[in-house]
């Protein structure tokens, strides 16, 4: 059992050795197909069969991943998301959705978005999050004072480095712009 995940004009989820996701989020529309090459575009070429069932509802996305995800109940990945509130980090939150069982979510970062950050910590209960700036840390702390298991708050370079090492952690998809992401 595997998860894998690169970036190209698709967001790219491998969820077992044989059936993989593909996420195109300027057309939001996935696709699941068999990886059998490195192609992240859905043809043939290098080695990638054609899609097999278009997604484009909630519904069937959760219906593509139940499928891609039989016989592998005890599959359970960690994962350090980093740019949570971003355009990757909100569709790789979709996947976890779509498969609760399947994925916990240690680690969160942000820019300044702290609204979102906070919703995302009430729904998925990190261990960490960072954000970008001390404001923005501020701000989430306070939105979230109320909460009784509170994640550590960070910000900058430090947080994101925290986010990247939560020991549990087993993949960091990586959604942040720029050499900000390759510390």
């Amino acid at each position: 059992m595997n998860l894998s995940i690169a970036f190209s004009s698709f967001l790219f989820v491998s969820i077992n050795n044989n059936n993989a996701l593909a996420f195109n989020p300027t057309t939001t529309r996935t696709r699941v197909g068999i990886r059998q090459g490195s192609s992240l575009d859905g043809t043939m070429k290098d080695g990638w069969i054609p899609p097999s069932a278009p997604v484009n509802s909630n519904e069937s996305l959760k219906l593509t991943l139940e499928k891609s995800l039989e016989g592998s109940e005890n599959f359970r990945k960690n994962l350090s998301l980093l740019g949570s509130t971003g355009s990757i980090g909100t569709q790789t939150l979709e996947i976890v959705d779509a498969c609760p069982d399947n994925f916990v979510v240690d680690a969160l970062s942000a820019g300044t978005n702290a609204k979102l950050m906070a919703e995302q910590i009430l729904k998925y209960s990190p261990k960490v999050v960072s954000m970008s700036t001390p404001e923005a840390a501020q701000e989430v702390q306070e939105l979230i004072k109320s909460l009784k298991n509170k994640p550590t708050v960070l910000y900058g370079e430090e947080g994101i480095v925290a986010c990247s090492t939560v020991e549990s952690t087993d993949t960091v998809v990586t959604g942040i712009v720029g050499a900000a992401g390759l510390k």
